[in-house]
C-alpha cells in the first residue's frame, strides 16, 4: 500500500507539474508581459518560499522560473518572427561560459558541479535574454511602473509589521533564529528572509523612485514613496546597501540634465551638517569596518577569499579552477577540495554545511578564480554593455519615460556593481534578477525603435506614439537615437 501511495503521488506531483507548465506556457503566448513580471515575482520571493514552507527544492523557483521564460519567450518569438533577438553583451556571456567549461574540463569538475555552478552565473544574463524576446514599447511601461509600486507598497506593509512583531516576525520568515541587530537596532527584513534582501531591494527602489521624480514627473506620493524606500533601507541596517545606494543617487544625479547650483549648494549645506550631527555613529561604523578588514585577514572571509582568488587565477593562467569550485554558492554547497587545501575547515564560517555561511560573502571571487583572469574580464564586460544599453535610452531617447527606463537600468548595475564588492548580488535573490530584467527591457525598446516601422526613421517611430506633452527631445541631445546592429 505505501509503495502503490508513493507511485500515486508522484504521477499527482506529476500531472500537477505538468499542467502548471502548460497554463504557463499558455499564458507566455497570450499575455507574455505579465507571465514575465510572474517570473521575475518568484525570482524574488524564493528564498522566502523555501524559508517558510521548509521545503528545500521551492528555493530554486528562481532557477525554474529563468528556464522556463527562456523557453517560453524564445520559443514565442521563434513562432511569431521566425527569428531571435541578439544583443553585444551576450557574446561576452557566452565566451565566460566557454571559459568555465574549459577550466571544469582540465580540472576534472564533475558534470554536475559544472553544470550547477555555471547557470548559477548564468541565470541573470539569461532571463534578460529571453525578457529581450518580449516586443516591449514606451506603452508598457506605465504598467512596469504601477506594478514596481503595487510590490513596493506591498513590502512596506511588511515591514511594518516586521517593525511591531520582530520576534514572531522572523520566527515565521527569518532565516536564522535570532533576529539580527546593529548598533541596538533589530534589523528589519521585511518580505525577505533576510536583512540583506531588503537593503538592497529598497536602495533600488528608492533609486528607480528618485529617477522617475527627476525625468517624469514630481508628486506627493512619489515623495512619500521616496522617503518611505530610504527609510526602509537604513532600517535594515546594510551598510553596503546604504553606502551604494547614496554614491548612486548622487552620480546620477549629477550625469541628469537640469540645474546643478542649487544641487551643488544643497550638498556643500547637507554634507556637512549631516557630518556634524551623525560624526560618532559614523566614525564607530567606519572604525569597526576598517578593524574587520585589516586586522585578521587571514580570517575574514571576503579579503581572504578575494586573496586567494587572484592566487588561484594566476596559478591556472589563463584558465580557472572550474565551474563549482571556488567561492560561488555551489563550491559552498559541495564544500570545494580547494577549500580543504586553504583550511578553511578551520575557520569560522568558512566550514562546512552549515558553518559556511561565510563562503559567499562576495561575488568576484568566484568568477575570477572559477573561469580565469579572461573569464571575469569577459563577464564584467558583458555587465557593462548591458548598462550602456541603458545609457544610450536614458541619453539619446526622446520619450520621458523611455529616458527613466534606461536611467534605472544604469543606476541598477552601478549599485549592485558596488554591492557586489561585497556580496553575491549577481547571483542571488531577491535582487539579482531585477538590472538583467530592466537591460532586456532597454533592449527591446531599442530595438522597437527600429522594428516599429522599417521605413520610418528612428526618431519618427518614437515620435509616432508620444503624447503631445513628450515630444520633445531630451535637452542635452537633438540627435534620434541610434540603433546599433547587435542590438536587433
Amino acid at each position: 500500500m505505501v509503495e502503490v501511495a508513493t507511485v500515486l503521488t508522484v504521477i499527482l506531483a506529476l500531472l500537477m507539474g505538468g499542467f502548471a507548465v502548460l497554463l504557463l506556457g499558455t499564458a507566455a503566448f497570450v499575455h507574455p508581459k505579465v507571465t514575465a513580471g510572474l517570473i521575475v515575482l518568484i525570482t524574488m520571493l524564493s528564498q522566502t518560499i523555501q524559508t517558510v514552507t521548509g521545503v528545500n527544492a521551492l528555493g530554486y523557483g528562481d532557477e525554474l522560473g529563468v528556464l522556463l521564460a527562456l523557453l517560453l519567450f524564445t520559443g514565442r518569438r521563434l513562432y511569431l518572427r521566425g527569428s531571435i533577438r541578439f544583443y553585444p553583451a551576450l557574446w561576452f556571456f557566452l565566451a565566460f561560459a566557454l571559459l568555465g567549461v574549459v577550466s571544469s574540463i582540465v580540472n576534472d569538475v564533475s558534470l554536475g558541479t559544472l553544470a550547477t555552478g555555471g547557470f548559477l552565473f548564468l541565470k541573470g544574463p539569461a532571463l534578460g535574454f529571453a525578457v529581450a524576446q518580449l516586443d516591449w514599447r514606451r506603452e508598457d511601461i506605465p504598467h512596469l511602473i504601477r506594478a514596481g509600486v503595487i510590490f513596493i507598497l506591498f513590502v512596506l506593509v511588511t515591514v511594518v509589521i516586521n517593525a511591531v512583531q520582530p520576534a514572531a516576525w522572523n520566527a515565521f520568515i527569518g532565516r536564522v533564529a535570532t533576529i539580527s541587530e546593529r548598533a541596538g537596532f533589530s534589523s528589519l527584513t521585511g518580505p525577505f528572509d533576510h536583512p540583506v534582501g531588503l537593503g538592497t531591494m529598497m536602495s533600488m527602489a528608492f533609486l528607480a523612485i528618485l529617477l522617475y521624480r527627476q525625468l517624469v514627473r514630481k508628486g506627493v506620493f512619489s515623495f512619500a514613496l521616496l522617503c518611505a524606500t530610504g527609510l526602509t533601507c537604513i532600517a535594515a541596517f546594510r551598510r553596503k546597501s546604504i553606502a551604494a545606494a547614496t554614491i548612486t543617487a548622487v552620480g546620477m544625479r549629477a550625469m541628469l540634465p537640469g540645474p546643478k547650483a542649487l544641487y551643488l549648494a544643497l550638498l556643500a549645506v547637507l554634507i556637512p551638517a549631516a557630518l556634524m550631527i551623525g560624526w560618532d555613529p559614523l566614525t564607530a561604523v567606519v572604525q569597526s569596518t576598517y578593524q574587520e578588514y585589516t586586522e585578521n585577514v587571514v580570517e575574514t572571509a571576503r579579503v581572504r577569499m578575494t586573496v586567494d582568488s587572484v592566487a588561484l587565477s594566476l596559478g591556472a593562467f589563463p584558465l580557472g579552477v572550474g565551474f563549482g569550485r571556488f567561492a560561488s554558492f555551489t563550491a559552498g554547497e559541495n564544500y570545494s577540495p580547494l577549500y580543504q587545501d586553504f583550511g578553511y575547515q578551520w575557520i569560522y564560517g568558512m566550514g562546512p554545511g552549515e558553518r559556511g555561511g561565510f563562503l559567499s560573502d562576495t561575488f568576484w571571487p568566484a568568477p575570477l578564480a572559477e573561469t580565469g583572469l579572461l573569464g571575469a574580464l569577459c563577464y564584467a564586460g558583458g555587465l557593462y554593455l548591458l548598462a550602456v544599453t541603458g545609457w544610450r535610452l536614458m541619453r539619446r531617447s526622446p520619450s520621458r519615460r523611455v529616458r527613466w527606463m534606461g536611467a534605472v537600468t544604469v543606476a541598477w548595475f552601478v549599485t549592485l556593481g558596488i554591492e557586489s564588492v561585497v556580496a553575491p548580488v549577481f547571483v542571488s535573490p531577491p535582487m539579482f534578477a531585477l538590472p538583467f530584467v530592466a537591460a532586456g527591457i532597454a533592449t527591446a525598446l531599442t530595438a522597437s525603435l527600429k522594428e516599429a516601422s522599417p521605413d520610418e526613421p528612428a526618431g519618427e517611430a518614437e515620435l509616432s506614439y508620444e503624447s503631445g506633452e513628450e515630444r520633445a527631445v531630451a535637452p542635452w541631445n537633438n540627435q534620434p537615437p541610434t540603433i546599433t546592429e547587435g542590438s536587433r
